[in-house]
């Protein structure tokens, strides 16, 4: 019997200002949008960052007349080294030419080959970051024989730095939508019981409980935020599809987002439900 006049009293008080609640879900919907957008680019933005991880190798340019075993147990000394492979300077060579493909044939002017013989060293997990490449290499160009070392690690810096600033965007972010989405379903739910407030003192008069005269207002906060929820999700979902059929290829994992999205709404709306009943309360006593 209390759900049933719970919801019935949800409906009611949703009838009696209709469109200011899906105006307010609208807005909503609008600021939990920017806020997933902002979470896909910091997906894509990590899973990129990792796949570099995965594929960091230190490049060891040797000496013209030092052979490998001169140099690679004393880079297996390193800590952080995983395994190093020895690449000669004509499997370079070769390796270039595959890669320049048709273009290969500018190579054919060459006196001699140009590229020195090369020990590739893969690292450990823990020390795939732009701070231990940087120990490593300097650990590397110490050892007599090797004549340059080369990782890209300006290149993992730079994207590690864009992952940070995109980290505090979002948090910046979530506390604005956060703030902004509680003041939207506060000022919904202050009107809704400005409305209604005859039919509230008359249920107080006949003795009903502060829960069933608060319920149907925290339902609507609710039901307001998961609208918000999937309207922004169903925004970003289109928006991901555009942008990956016609710019760029990206990841867009549409299940914890979309729980997401409906997990963060919800919070929102009660919160806001919350605190605009918290500030009644205290102008009624």
């Amino acid at each position: 019997m209390g759900l049933k006049f719970i919801w019935r009293e949800t409906i009611r008080t949703i009838k009696f200002s209709l469109l200011n609640f899906f105006l307010s879900a609208l807005v909503q919907a609008l600021s939990l949008l920017l806020l997933l957008i902002f979470l896909t680019i910091t997906f894509n933005l990590f899973s990129l960052i990792k796949e570099t991880y995965n594929r960091i190798e230190i490049y060891a340019f040797l000496e013209e007349n030092v052979s490998y075993p001169e140099v690679a147990d004393k880079i297996f000394l390193i800590a952080g080294v995983k395994e190093i492979r020895y690449v000669s300077k004509d499997e370079a060579l070769e390796e270039l030419k595959e890669d320049l493909g048709e273009d290969a044939s500018l190579l054919s002017g060459l006196d001699k080959n140009p590229l020195p013989n090369t020990i590739r060293i893969k690292l450990e997990p823990n020390y795939h970051s732009a701070s231990a490449l940087k120990e490593i290499e300097k650990k590397l160009t110490n050892i007599p024989g090797i004549r340059e070392v080369w990782s890209g690690r300006e290149v993992l810096g730079k994207l590690e730095k864009l992952l940070r600033v995109i980290i505090f965007s979002d948090i910046g972010i979530l506390i604005i939508v956060g703030i902004s989405v509680i003041f939207i379903v506060l000022q919904n739910i202050e009107a809704s019981t400005f409305q209604r407030r005859r039919e509230i003192e008359i249920m107080r008069l006949v003795g009903a409980t502060e829960y069933l005269v608060s319920a149907p207002f925290y339902l609507q906060g609710l039901l307001q935020g998961i609208i918000g929820g999937i309207f922004a999700f169903l925004g970003v979902s289109l928006l991901a599809y555009f942008v990956s059929a016609t710019l760029i290829s990206f990841s867009f994992p549409s299940l914890p987002f979309f729980l997401l999205s409906l997990t963060v709404g919800a919070v929102l709306g009660i919160s806001g439900s919350y605190v605009a009943l918290s500030r009644i309360k205290e102008t009624e006593k």
